[in-house]
């Protein structure tokens, strides 16, 4: 490989610089999609034994400000559920379980190609290393 010129050298940490940065931001959207899949695997999962459940429940119920009230759940036969663009609407439990696991199925492919955009800036990052290596042997 031709040796580069210190312009050149400059270039390549600029952009290795700029690839970190696009690799941070990836990682952190990549958390938060992950904690959103689980918060809809542990919706499905709160719908599961709420709706199996043969009697009454007592249970803490979040009021904000991390404060819980406590309560009883009776019976669970209708969910409200975020449907987006700040609507939310009433379901059936099954109807409810279906939005979650089609939502969590949305988190899942965002979060694929997420990893692999975040792969092909780690290609990216290696590629540069090694050219700045090569140019600069110490």
């Amino acid at each position: 490989m031709s040796e580069l010129s210190q312009q050149d050298l400059q270039n390549l940490a600029m952009q290795h610089r700029e690839h970190q940065k696009n690799a941070q931001t990836v990682q952190q959207q990549l958390n938060m999609v992950q904690m959103s899949i689980e918060d809809c695997i542990r919706a499905i999962g709160t719908l599961d034994d709420l709706s199996s459940a043969d009697e009454s429940l007592d249970a803490m119920f979040p009021i904000g400000s991390g404060s819980f009230i406590h309560g009883k759940v009776d019976k669970v036969d209708k969910v409200v559920v975020d449907v987006g663009a700040g609507i939310s609407i009433e379901k059936s439990v099954e109807d409810a379980k279906d939005i979650l696991n089609k939502r969590k199925a949305e988190f899942q492919k965002a979060l694929e190609r997420m990893n692999a955009s975040l792969a092909k800036i780690s290609q990216r990052i290696q590629s540069i290393e090694s050219a700045i290596r090569e140019n600069n042997p110490q």
